[in-house]
């Protein structure tokens, strides 16, 4: 097995994956598929039971693309606050939960993430949620415009079987 390293991470071991290469420099190790060795890690990172190291907090921002200036806008903390976590055995709980829900969303939706950074949105400004129903499941469109309701037909009407009593929320 090989210690897996990257990014200051200190409890990661590859079984297989990997092969050792000799340069002039010295060993190398190179993994097969990193992108998915980091998927994968990243991923696990999200769902393990303990909180995160600084560490893996870090490793995780990485992987996202998120930089400092953006994480302390968005934690509202300080460079100097945000140094510390990183090298901390544990972050705050706001501060991990954040970061698994945005590589959460990562994975869904990479382009979300990437947005964090935007200033075009204003502090007050609404976003709507637009759901749809498909046969492939629920999906969502964003809308900086405020829906009109429909008029006339409910939608049940327009489609049988999109509500039933047995569909109901309440």
């Amino acid at each position: 097995m090989h210690p897996f390293v990257d990014g200051g991470l200190q409890n990661v071991w590859l079984r297989n994956g990997y092969r050792i290469k000799e340069t002039k420099n010295g060993r190398s190790v190179i993994v097969h598929n990193p992108q998915g060795l980091k998927r994968t890690l990243c991923s696990a990172l999200c769902v393990k039971s303990i909180p995160l190291t600084g560490a893996e907090f870090r490793y995780l921002c990485t992987e996202l693309h998120l930089s400092s200036a953006v994480l302390c806008k968005r934690l509202a903390l300080t460079e100097s606050q945000l140094l510390e976590w990183e090298s901390a055995s544990r972050i705050p709980r706001h501060a991990d939960t954040f970061i698994r829900i945005m590589y959460a969303v990562h994975l869904d939706r990479p382009e979300r993430v990437k947005r964090l950074d935007s200033s075009a949105l204003t502090m007050n400004q609404k976003i709507y949620f637009v759901m749809q129903h498909t046969d492939k499941g629920w999906i969502l469109q964003e809308s900086l415009d405020q829906p009109m309701p429909a008029t006339g037909a409910r939608a049940s009407d327009s489609d049988p079987q999109l509500a039933t009593d047995r569909d109901s929320l309440a």
